[in-house]
């Protein structure tokens, strides 16, 4: 892809949109990535290693915003976003 002058490159994740977020983050989570559940699996495990909580949601073809066209009913109907939020009481000493 060429970028032009004064253009500014479009991420299809700055235009997913999953929505079970609002209701998520009255809960007080984050959404962090948006990836097939292969990869979200490893980095839950990497998440709750450092003390946090983790949930899922699943995403279909409406969940993705305008940037994301036919690969996103194609390819990503399996993807996965991944939320995660602090654990309350849990302290992580770093070394």
């Amino acid at each position: 892809m060429t970028r032009t002058e004064g253009s500014e490159p479009v991420y299809c994740s700055e235009e997913i949109r999953v929505d079970s977020a609002p209701a998520l983050l009255a809960e007080g989570w984050e959404q962090r990535t948006v990836s097939d559940p292969a990869r979200v699996s490893e980095m839950e495990e990497l998440y709750i290693s450092l003390g946090f909580e983790t949930i899922t949601a699943m995403l279909d073809p409406e969940s993705f915003g305008s940037a994301c066209t036919t690969c996103a009913e194609t390819a990503c109907t399996t993807y996965v976003a991944l939320f995660t939020r602090k654990t309350v009481g849990v302290e992580v000493t770093r070394r």
